[in-house]
């Protein structure tokens, strides 16, 4: 098959594309530009640009071709205002769930089939299976590396599309054949914050959103102290808050209309057992058997066991076998049957 590698520049898209070559397949890489450097404030050997010239490299070394596809008007239109209307509402998102639909699965592989590609291939560690008349997400093998939580969103068609050649491996393992067959980026750090953010995100946000000070109050409405901006906070955290009391203090809600954050005392006020998620995307059918089903309210959270999946409008209501501590606005919630991946949705 003539197959697309999304090309990052880092050591795992760089071993996938020498596993397919190997294998006899037609291999080219495609690499997408997603934002500018220069307005995200990237200097010189980081950020996109550098993981470009890395990625030609490494096409240049195995002896395939390799496209840059222009996707900034688009990235910017649906995942960098998302991301910025998200917090300015006090959520906290996931910007790579967002991502992975719509532009690295969307945009990027429309192009990428237009051009004659069979398939497109990543480095994620993650699994597809077929069963039942459905793909489904499988975990990777890696456990500490299992990147399925992100990919919730995809659709059937795109599914249908996509070839995970790592999944079944292990880092050390995929470090190793890239040494070995001496890969320019074999020694090259794994990417771990937002692609398009350098340094801290609440820098990013003080530039792009109006950013209010505002009360700190208890749940009955006392006023202990001012926050510096909604968005600099998360549901759970307990630092930064820099308002004395007896006892440690814990980001338990955000009034968006008052401007007030609403802390507690009291970690239990901190657990529930059922929340809502929209946005929904199920492989196959909504489970009715909850036996065996479990969900992720974060990534690389402990899954918790389902108690229930109620449809309410859009909507479901999640019930869970026990609470859990800080379920959050705008993070998604993943939904597994064992190592398979079964459907997702974002909190509310």
């Amino acid at each position: 098959m003539r197959i697309a590698v999304a090309m990052s520049g880092g050591v795992d898209s760089s071993v996938t594309a020498k596993l397919l070559q190997k294998d006899g397949h037609e291999v080219v890489g495609f690499t997408m530009r997603q934002f500018d450097d220069v307005r995200f404030g990237f200097g010189k050997g980081e950020g996109l640009n550098q993981a470009i010239l890395d990625a030609k490299n490494v096409c240049d070394y195995l002896g395939i071709e390799h496209h840059v596809i222009d996707l900034k008007s688009k990235f910017d239109e649906i995942v960098v205002q998302s991301f910025i209307k998200e917090y300015g509402s006090a959520k906290t998102p996931n910007p790579c769930t967002l991502c992975n639909p719509t532009i690295k699965w969307g945009a990027f592989l429309d192009a990428i089939l237009a051009l004659g590609a069979d398939k497109i291939a990543t480095g994620h560690y993650a699994g597809i299976v077929f069963q039942d008349g459905a793909y489904y997400l499988q975990k990777g093998i890696d456990s500490a590396k299992d990147q399925s939580y992100m990919l919730w969103g995809l659709s059937q068609f795109q599914l249908s599309k996509t070839v995970f050649p790592v999944g079944a491996m292990n880092k050390q393992e995929i470090r190793r054949i890239a040494l070995e067959s001496g890969i320019p980026v074999a020694a090259k750090k794994d990417s771990q914050e937002i692609c398009f953010i350098r340094g801290k995100y609440q820098d990013f946000l003080k530039e792009v959103l109006e950013i209010k000070q505002g009360d700190i109050t208890l749940p009955n409405g006392q006023v202990i102290g001012e926050h510096s901006g909604l968005p600099y906070y998360t549901i759970g955290q307990r630092k930064g808050l820099n308002t004395p009391w007896s006892d440690p203090l814990y980001v338990l809600s955000m009034d968006v209309e008052h401007n007030r954050l609403i802390v507690t005392d009291n970690p239990e006020l901190l657990y529930l057992d059922e929340f809502l998620i929209e946005n929904t995307n199920w492989f196959g059918s909504v489970p009715q058997d909850y036996r065996e089903i479990s969900v992720m309210i974060r990534y690389n959270s402990n899954p918790e066991g389902v108690a229930s999946i109620i449809k309410e409008g859009e909507r479901y209501r999640i019930t869970m076998s026990k609470p859990k501590k800080s379920v959050t606005p705008g993070q998604s919630a993943v939904f597994y049957r064992r190592d398979l991946l079964i459907g997702g949705g974002v909190i509310v």
